[in-house]
């Protein structure tokens, strides 16, 4: 130590000169941990961000299948024969959105586990409207006002889940710079469920009989 210490006091212009290098050596470590860090964090969030949008999409599409799948069925029941077989034509996968569902479901549980909670109850609220659908194909078919209430409860907790993803999305994404809190659907969001229309069996039949003219 006292050896050092004589070696400074002796070549203070080495010493500085070393002092100075170390130092910039120092920062300059220390700006490409950072930029580093940056990058990888602003490519993480560009890929997340693509498979948010996908997961986006795919949810958007449950919407639309949802929509058509209740329209048919309804005009179905109600007699229109050209629906009917439309309905007997459809695929499995996309009268009960089981490719969809599979879709989402690898998407949830690789990149945003967070949405599990609000997704189980959209997965519940599809598998009750499966079960009426099913029944449509059997010697007791359901009305369709069963139906409708079904798939209104499929589109709203499509509307949850969406309105989820949008006001989380820096936090799925992962773009920000310190801890956040994810906020999930509230309890009194999931229960007020938009009522169903007055009157869905005369609008449905009107639709139906327009259609055919």
């Amino acid at each position: 130590m006292a050896e050092t210490l004589n070696w400074i006091s002796t070549n203070p212009t080495a010493f500085a000169s070393l002092t100075s290098a170390i130092l910039a050596a120092s920062v300059a470590l220390f700006v490409f941990a950072v930029t580093q860090f940056l990058t990888h964090k602003k490519d993480r969030t560009q890929f997340l961000t693509s498979k948010l949008e996908g997961l986006y999409s795919s949810v958007n599409e449950v919407s639309r299948d949802n929509a058509n799948v209740v329209k048919l069925i309804c005009l179905s029941i109600e007699g229109d024969t050209r629906t009917r077989a439309k309905v007997y034509d459809l695929d499995e996968g996309d009268l009960y959105g089981h490719n969809l569902a599979k879709q989402i479901i690898m998407c949830i549980r690789l990149y945003f586990p967070e949405l599990s909670s609000i997704h189980q109850q959209l997965f519940a609220a599809q598998r009750d409207l499966n079960n009426i659908v099913f029944t449509f194909f059997t010697d007791n078919p359901p009305n369709a006002r069963s139906v409708l209430l079904a798939g209104g409860h499929v589109g709203h907790f499509v509307r949850l889940m969406e309105e989820e993803i949008v006001s989380n999305r820096d936090y799925l994404t992962r773009k920000f710079l310190f801890p956040r809190r994810y906020r999930k659907t509230s309890p009194e969001a999931i229960a007020a469920e938009a009522p169903p229309p007055d009157d869905p069996i005369t609008s449905l039949s009107a639709a139906s009989t327009k259609s055919r003219q």
